[in-house]
């Protein structure tokens, strides 16, 4: 972690409300007034699968919140996160039963520690860029 200076948590929590509530609200309008006519059950499988590939991406690609807050995620050795870093990183995300309770758990351990528990699982760290 030399030379690695970690995020603050004011700029996580900004990149989070951008890349966990603004994008897929904007992502799920669009994509809902495309499947519009599609039967529900194909509607939600779709956003389920959207939002699954969004995390992923955010993580192992770009994330538009922590490019505009100036932060990026980083293995714990400095180089760029793998997509099986990214899903394990997302687990708590991802999982419909888990989701809300994760989405708790990982505010409450990113005000406390500074860091999701999933950074931990993902051997991640999100850093000033």
């Amino acid at each position: 972690m030399d030379g690695l200076v970690p995020a603050s948590r004011g700029k996580r929590f900004a990149a989070g409300l951008i890349d966990l509530v603004v994008i897929p609200i904007i992502l799920g309008v669009i994509i809902g007034l495309v499947l519009l006519a599609a039967p529900d059950a194909v509607r939600s499988v779709v956003l389920i699968f959207v939002n699954v590939a969004w995390l992923l991406f955010r993580d192992a690609v770009y994330s538009p919140g922590r490019a505009m807050v100036k932060i990026k995620i980083v293995s714990l050795t400095g180089e760029k996160v793998s997509w099986l870093q990214a899903l394990i990183r997302n687990i708590l995300l991802i999982i419909p039963f888990v989701l809300v309770v994760g989405y708790l758990i990982e505010i409450i351990m990113l005000a406390v520690k500074g860091h999701r528990l999933a950074d931990l699982w993902a051997k991640t760290q999100v850093i000033e860029a």
